[in-house]
């Protein structure tokens, strides 16, 4: 573990060297808290950070909040420039695609659904949000707390981060301090450094921490309805829509589909 620290650091020193003006992409969970607490505390850098969060079921967003204040982050955050959904089996998200100078990034907002009592958004709400068609920044070297062993409910199994840097010709560059940790390395490393860990969205069973499967208060979901867009060929064609309260057509095959091909550096 103690390589892979020094490893992490030894990438977060290279962005900080090669970069004018570097960013912290950073959401609260495990990974990004990890590195956020490397880059502060370790490497003793203060970076502004890019944090994309929604406006709906605000509540779930309290850890984050609490995080901003007590360590004094510099957080920016805009509307994407392009919305389109995606969807694999029950799975559905909605891809974002948030635009600063050059650079063209994706954040997904994931979909969770309906519960009784709980909060709930119409996925296309989500989809027809308002647009940012980007921002002047001068970022040109990103942290991200993506792994080689993350996986991706949309892209499959494997969707894991296989370079240590990603150059992107006129764009920013994507550094990742910590691909090689394992989800375990990062709980491990949370523990021994006191660095906060959100307790209503991991939990600790038998000595191993995981994420909980209730996702009431995990900020990488908004509790939604799809009802009508399920793309599925056993899809029904007519549905019930809550927030009309009616019936409805499946309207699936008039929004945009992002597509949903593994980006080179994801694969092998």
């Amino acid at each position: 573990m103690r390589t892979k620290i020094q490893d992490a650091i030894s990438n977060i020193e290279l962005c900080l060297t090669h970069s004018k003006k570097p960013v912290l992409a950073w959401s609260g969970g495990k990974d990004s808290m990890a590195l956020l607490d490397l880059v502060v505390n370790k490497v003793g850098a203060k970076v502004p950070i890019v944090f994309y969060r929604e406006q709906w079921q605000p509540h779930k967003y309290a850890f984050q909040n609490r995080i901003i204040e007590n360590w004094g982050l510099e957080v920016y955050t805009w509307h994407p420039a392009i919305s389109n959904f995606q969807q694999t089996g029950d799975e559905f998200e909605v891809q974002n695609r948030y635009i600063f100078d050059n650079t063209d990034m994706t954040c997904p907002t994931g979909i969770t659904p309906m519960e009784e009592g709980q909060p709930w958004v119409c996925a296309m709400d989500i989809y027809n949000r308002p647009k940012n068609q980007g921002i002047i920044a001068g970022w040109d070297g990103m942290l991200v707390g993506h792994k080689l062993c993350d996986s991706d409910p949309i892209y499959g199994g494997d969707a894991g981060i296989r370079v240590d840097v990603r150059v992107n010709p006129h764009q920013c560059n994507a550094f990742y301090p910590i691909k090689g940790w394992t989800h375990d390395d990062v709980f491990q490393y949370c523990e021994s450094n006191n660095v906060p860990i959100q307790t209503s969205r991991y939990e600790k069973v038998d000595g191993k921490w995981g994420e909980k499967a209730d996702r009431s208060q995990n900020c990488d979901y908004v509790h939604a309805c799809t009802a009508c867009l399920d793309r599925r060929e056993s899809a029904p064609k007519f549905v019930h829509c809550p927030k009309f309260n009616c019936t409805i057509e499946n309207i699936s095959k008039r929004v945009v589909w992002a597509d949903q091909s593994i980006p080179s550096y994801m694969k092998d």
